[in-house]
């Protein structure tokens, strides 16, 4: 791009890339996902056609917050994408945005060269209007005179074969703009839109062109991961201990034989035996066997007593049983 900078860039080269602009336009702009939201065509006819005829300063009409909205629309399909601009664009009123641009471009009529002036009286009093969107109201109120404050306008006319440097979207940034474009305009006898189209279609053709993903086609399987075949499947199988059913075993007395649990408490669970308890439980019984080897078993016999901690002894009842024993 070395020969097509704005300080060297001749008539016919500027002309040549004017003609492209259609195509690179096309080319680099991705189209809204909205289905009613107007075309990039369209957006471009009113930035470039309609506003300027409509709301120059040979006309004397005053744009409203839908106009605004419209322009801030076009600006951020055309350059860098801001979700949150449009939303604090569209809380000002109609009354604020007449305010606002009576007084900015009524500075601009008596101070053209006043530039920082001249957009802090359309920045301030408007929420989501910067110095790049004043600028933007200003090249279309005088397109004749003003540029808007583009990307690729700061890059092609500021930045050149510099490093790559992106705008910070400040006023003094803007004043560098304005005079350079005044520079190149008044060398090659164009308009200031010619130039904002021209830097557009030398920068955009420098990066890559906007591809559409391509829409995923339907593989009519069922969504998820597919089951796995039966061949496929590991049966896991816990390994058995043998001689033991599944369960908890049954109780057994002393004498090894199975015993069923009878609960004896409330609610169907056995009863808690207390120390006390166990004394009177701890009895011996004789079979009748041998003098020698007679087998003593001890008779456990389950006592029905309430669930819950057991009372407490008052000191009238613990004299009681003194006197008992």
């Amino acid at each position: 791009m070395g020969e097509k900078m704005a300080d060297t860039i001749t008539i016919s080269q500027f002309k040549d890339a004017l003609s492209r602009y259609p195509a690179v336009l096309k080319a680099h702009i991705k189209p809204s996902s909205k289905g009613d939201a107007p075309s990039i065509e369209e957006l471009d006819k009113f930035r470039y056609v309609e506003a300027p005829a409509r709301f120059s300063k040979k006309t004397g009409n005053n744009m409203t917050i839908a106009d605004v909205q419209k322009l801030v629309d076009w600006k951020l399909h055309h350059g860098v994408w801001r979700p949150f601009l449009g939303k604090q664009v569209a809380s000002n009123t109609d009354a604020k945005v007449e305010e606002a641009t009576k007084d900015g471009f009524g500075h601009y009529n008596s101070h053209p060269n006043d530039i920082k002036t001249i957009l802090e009286k359309l920045t301030k009093p408007l929420k989501g209007i910067g110095p790049a969107t004043a600028s933007l109201l200003l090249s279309v109120y005088d397109p004749d005179h003003v540029i808007f404050f583009s990307d690729e306008v700061y890059k092609w006319l500021v930045v050149g074969d510099g490093p790559k440097k992106n705008p910070k979207y400040t006023i003094a940034e803007f004043e560098n703009i304005y005079k350079k474009a005044k520079t190149v305009v008044t060398r090659l006898h164009v308009t200031p839109i010619e130039l904002e189209k021209v830097a557009f279609v030398l920068i955009k053709e420098t990066e890559p062109v906007y591809e559409p993903k391509p829409k995923k086609e339907p593989s009519g399987l069922p969504r998820g991961r597919p089951r796995k075949p039966d061949s496929e499947k590991k049966v896991i199988k816990k390994p058995a201990v043998p001689g033991r059913g599944r369960g908890r075993p049954p109780f057994k007395n002393v004498n090894g034989t199975a015993e069923a649990k009878t609960p004896s408490g409330e609610g169907g669970h056995a009863a808690k035996v207390t120390t006390e308890d166990e004394n009177k439980e701890d009895k011996v019984v004789d079979k009748g066997g041998d003098e020698e080897g007679d087998e003593k078993v001890e008779a456990i016999t389950p006592t029905s007593r309430k669930r819950g901690r057991p009372a407490k002894e008052t000191p009238s009842s613990a004299s009681v049983k003194k006197a008992k024993k």
